[in-house]
């Protein structure tokens, strides 16, 4: 096994004392020793805690810049600050001189008479970030004068998060909120965050700090970016010259699916002339050449080369394009294989040549921020490593099977120094399993040796353990021996210390394949190992693991028996990810930050005290391609792994395609795909913003939940679902799912994302994080189906399955089925009835209608509504009972899978065929004289949607007129008996209208959409209950309700039903025998 696992297994054994954490907090100012050098420059401001004191600055300001400057004593610092009050610049003077640790500021005010104010700081943070430590980042807290500790009296406390930069990095200011909460005690919450673009005091900071150099685009967001493909006009560049000198470059990351599972780990071409090359590729432990020729124009580079590919063959490759962008080092050619129906391009190429081994920070930003220029996200990105040596190493032969390799990579101490995620390793015994690890080696001076630093979080109790120590030695044979140093928390000062080697299979800049063999077989053949993944990022793509699979294969180990950790743990942050070839991308600027921190976060338990932001139907389809970043539910399989893409039809309306990778718990991953339909909704006041969604497949129940926004930026989202609610209001079964449009995301970015969740009283610790990797999510591109107009119907795929007989019954009935649109448009309106043994085609002719039976007729497990006929010409057709034509409901349809153009079909003015006549559906709208006939037990029958087993109520008379109080009791489909729901339900008899309330004391178990609804309308006889609600994803939504003393089902309710359109079916019904 790996050092990491066997080292915390040996420790985990030994150590038996459980450490009690107290749920308190108890200040624990940090004592800084800063210098005041360190204090000097100009700060803005970026929030603050006011005291409840007056301390120098008023209540009411918007932003804030101070500028410390020290004095020739080297001890002293002049003080000036600019703040705005209603817009208005105001100014302060004074000083600050070294008191306890700290600083005495000394301000001189003008209220009425002129008097000094005093207040004693002390610096409890200070951070640098940035690609040379250019952004400073600093916490002052302060009182009027602190005790000895530093630490002021609970509520008098003065804080502020302060930076030299307007919009500080993401990570620097949950840092500073982390020490603000853990070390001074105080919740963030208690924060304002300030304006930092205000001219006010522009003209005291230097330079590049002033507002004119600050001023970025939207929120970094793609706004106003030119995304047809026929009008993007590239800058001016001097490819033509770039050339004129001797060139080797190298790919450093490029987007192509020519390349996709080629396991390409290398590409670099030496130039002889301006149109010549040779190129060298890296693949495993291959290494081969092609040649290269290229022509140039005034924009354009036509590149033509071959790929060995990993079946033997070669084959011809493209790098042609447009040149998007060239800096003299570097350049990003750009190529369009296919532009979209909205003149976007769906299939692009693009290449980053440079002749620099290694790629700085600023210049990966800069190729990001013209990637998103061109709506080409730069997250899609594949890097290779840069190392120019192609080795060709002479083949061992006869090597055993499981017999360990000779490890192959040019192999530097340069090239494992820097920080390291473990992503994967062996899932066997015997190891101490680990959650997440992440370790950083470091050269020391004057040695051949690395130090090693290591921070690891234990899977079973979360508990993180670090720093640790050790050294890292590499021998010439491409071995790492580690020597590592521990303690143990029951023995201080004790150390003991254990040693460890193991083989490097392979290492670039990005990746790390690390093996050992404990025992041998007599043969060589290894029986008992261990492999190790590192990656440089906490991203590990499907591109990664594509590359390190063919180790895999040598030494005999299945991905399946791999055991993945946690990438984004919280354990080991105090390690700053490495920014070589770093796959970030920022989405969030330091308002969001500030605001997530702060206002979002701020607790709404209540379920009706929750309200969403608007996330724009439009904004969310122009994203592309969303993926699951991390997750909290409580449903029946466990997610691993999703992405999904929003299809809009109106404003308000869309459709969700999904890829999921789920199972149940204890049994294997599968893949699902899944299609939803999407319904935004708001209050009156426009405070609340949310959002209906509906499944239904052909062998599931009709699934209906309702989502909220709690947060939105069109990079990244926090979504939340409450499904059932407890007697005091809190949500107790819920839902929380974080999401971005791009594969990665930031660390920091994703911590601050997840504290969204303490909006709803749900602690960010219980969120888990998904896989990248996942294989049935990595072509996510598949999410938009190919142009329907290139499908053949013989081709078509939309999971289609034959039903038997008692599927058929349960899911369809004997109802009759209007075809509401087809795949073939001069095909004649047939309609389809179930008769118990055929399905019957019912067409029309001069005498009436024909009935014949359909000899095959599949069904789309995505859609119950979608059919296949392989013997009518292949027909694709949506079929509805009600006979309903929607474009939401077309366009589920067209997006269930990879089918030919379904179009509508047309209503004709006259029928000879009465079958074929969609019904007219009756509405309850009639005046009620009374409604007497309501009180006493009902029992629910069926329902479209459904959310609970069985339902009981119980209704009387209310206080007032045409009003009836009920009490309630559901069975939830565990066989759980529910706590009674109760309430009043005000009906309005001019109209049959009606509306509830449910009672104040305790919340309603599902809010608002359960089967009894929050308003609708109703219909009622001594028989059964109906009621309905119009404007439904469903269509029209139902519960009937029914007497046991009345005889159940009769066949005159049920003729009553079917004339609302209400038609149960098997898949719809309860059994009514209630447990509860």
């Amino acid at each position: 096994m790996s050092f990491f696992t066997h080292f915390f297994s040996l420790i985990i054994l030994i150590i038996v004392s459980i450490e009690f954490v107290s749920p308190f907090c108890y200040p624990k100012i940090p004592l800084l020793d800063l210098q005041p050098t360190q204090y000097n420059g100009s700060w803005f401001v970026i929030a603050r805690k006011p005291s409840a004191s007056r301390y120098f600055l008023p209540k009411n300001i918007n932003s804030s810049m101070i500028s410390l400057i020290l004095q020739k004593d080297n001890k002293t610092l002049s003080f000036a600050e600019y703040h705005t009050v209603d817009q208005k610049c105001h100014s302060l003077k004074g000083s600050m001189t070294q008191h306890k640790g700290g600083y005495m500021m000394e301000v001189n005010q003008t209220v009425g008479s002129n008097y000094v104010e005093k207040i004693f700081f002390r610096s409890i943070y200070h951070g640098y970030s940035g690609e040379q430590n250019e952004e400073m980042n600093m916490v002052l807290y302060g009182c009027l004068d602190g005790n000895d500790n530093g630490g002021c009296k609970i509520g008098d406390e003065l804080v502020l998060i302060m930076s030299n930069s307007r919009h500080p990095q993401t990570l620097q200011l949950y840092k500073s909120a982390q020490v603000i909460e853990d070390e001074a005690c105080i919740d963030i919450l208690h924060f304002t965050a300030l304006d930092t673009y205000t001219e006010c005091g522009d003209e005291m900071v230097d330079e590049d700090q002033k507002l004119r150099h600050a001023k970025i685009d939207e929120d970094n967001e793609f706004v106003d970016v030119e995304c047809r493909v026929e009008n993007i006009r590239p800058a001016n560049n001097n490819i033509s010259l770039f050339f004129k000198e001797p060139r080797v470059l190298t790919v450093v990351a490029y987007i192509d699916a020519s390349l996709s599972g080629e396991q390409i780990a290398h590409i670099s071409c030496r130039y002889n002339t301006e149109t010549t090359a040779e190129c060298e590729w890296i693949r495993q432990d291959t290494c081969f050449k092609t040649n290269l020729t290229q022509t140039l124009g005034s924009n354009q580079i036509q590149i033509s080369s071959s790929i060995l590919k990993v079946n033997g063959s070669t084959v011809p490759i493209d790098w042609s394009g447009f040149v998007l962008w060239e800096n003299g080092d570097e350049y990003i050619s750009m190529h369009c294989g296919l532009v979209d129906d909205d003149g976007g391009c769906d299939s692009v190429r693009v290449y980053v040549w440079s002749d620099e081994d290694h790629m700085d920070q600023p210049t990966i930003n800069e190729i990001y921020r013209e990637l998103q220029k061109v709506c080409v996200d730069p997250t899609d990105l594949i890097f290779l490593n840069t190392f120019h040596e192609c080795i060709i190493p002479s083949p061992t032969p006869n090597l055993l099977r499981c017999q360990s390799p000779n490890g192959w990579s040019p192999i530097t101490l340069s090239m494992l120094q820097g920080v390291w995620y473990i992503a994967a390793d062996l899932n066997a015994d015997p190891k101490m399993f680990l959650q997440s690890t992440v370790i950083n080696m470091k050269r020391i001076q004057n040695s051949s040796n690395l130090e090693l630093i290591y921070y690891a979080q234990k899977e079973s109790d979360g508990r993180c353990i670090g720093p640790g120590n050790g050294t890292v030695k590499l021998t010439d044979k491409g071995e790492l021996h580690v020597h590592i140093e521990y303690t143990y928390s029951f023995v201080p000062g004790y150390k003991s210390s254990i040693k460890f080697k193991f083989q490097i299979l392979y290492l670039d800049n990005q990746r790390a394949v690390l093996y050992w063999c404990f025992r041998r077989s007599s043969n060589g053949t290894c029986i008992q190992h261990d492999v190790t993944f590192m990656i440089r990022s906490r991203h590990f793509s499907h591109n990664d693991l594509s590359m390190i699979l063919p180790y895999l294969d040598k030494v005999c180990i299945d991905k399946k028996d791999l055991r993945w950790f946690d990438l984004h743990s919280q354990c080991g942050t105090e390690i700053s990810s490495s920014t070589i070839l770093r796959r970030d991308l920022i989405t969030l600027t330091h308002y969001h930050v500030l605001d997530i921190l702060t206002n979002v976060q701020e607790p709404k338990c209540l379920y009706n005290e929750i309200r969403g932001v608007r996330a724009d139907i439009h904004s969310l389809e122009r994203a592309g391609t969303w993926f699951l970043m991390s997750r909290m539910d409580e449903m029946s399989m466990d997610t691993y792994a999703m992405v999904g893409r929003i299809f809009a039809v109106t404003n308000s309306t869309a459709v969700l395609r999904l890829f999921q990778s789920a199972a149940l718990p204890g049994e294997p991953r599968e893949c699902f795909t899944r299609v939803f339909t999407i319904r935004e909704r708001e209050n009156d006041q426009g405070s609340d913003y949310w959002y209906e969604l509906h499944f239904e497949s052909t062998t599931k129940n009709s699934t209906f939940m309702i989502f909220r926004f709690l947060f939105y930026n069109r990079h990244v989202g926090v979504v939340y679902s409450c499904l059932r609610n407890k007697p005091d209001g809190r949500c107790d079964e819920k839902a929380i799912y974080v999401i971005s449009r791009h594969e990665s995301i930031d660390h920091a970015e994703l911590t601050v994302l997840e504290k969204v969740a303490k909006s709803v009283c749900v602690e960010p610790t219980l969120l888990y994080h998904v896989a990248a990797h996942d294989e049935c999510i990595f072509e996510h591109n598949r999410l938009k189906p190919p142009a329907c107009s290139s499908i053949d119907s013989s081709s078509s795929n939309a999971e289609w399955v034959e039903l038997n007989l008692q599927q058929i019954e349960a899911s369809y009935g004997r109802l009759l089925y209007q075809v509401v649109a087809s795949s073939n448009g001069r095909t004649s309106n047939f309609a389809l009835r179930f008769d118990g043994q055929h399905f019957q085609k019912i067409t029309e002719q001069s005498s009436g209608c024909l009935s014949s039976p359909v000899s095959q007729i599949r069904f789309s497990l995505r859609n119950r509504n979608l059919i296949y006929l392989p013997a009518d010409d292949g027909l694709v057709a949506l079929i509805h009972p009600a006979g309903i034509h929607s474009d939401l409901l077309l366009r589920e349809a067209q997006m269930s899978g990879v089918l030919p153009c379904l179009a509508p079909t047309a209503i004709p003015e006259k029928q000879n065929c009465s079958q074929l006549i969609a019904p007219v559906c009756k509405l309850p709208n009639e005046t009620l004289s009374s409604t007497e006939q309501l009180n006493g037990d009902w029992y629910l029958y069926s329902s479209d949607p459904m959310f609970v087993l069985n339902w009981r109520c119980t209704f009387r008379d209310g206080d007032d007129y045409y009003s009836h109080t009920f009490e309630c009791f559901s069975e939830s489909w565990v066989g759980e008996c529910e706590r009674s729901t109760r309430g009043t339900i005000n009906i309005h008899i001019s109209n049959s209208t009606f509306y509830t309330v449910f009672e104040e004391e305790e919340a309603p178990i599902r809010t608002p959409e359960a089967e009894i609804f929050t308003s609708g309308r109703i219909s009622v006889t001594d028989e059964r209950l109906l009621m309905l609600k119009e404007d439904h994803l469903v269509g029209r939504a139902y519960s009937l309700w029914l007497r046991k003393t009345e005889g159940g089902m009769t066949e005159k309710v049920r003729q009553d039903a079917e004339s609302f359109c209400v038609w149960p079916i098997e898949s719809q019904i309860r059994h009514t025998a209630m447990l509860c």
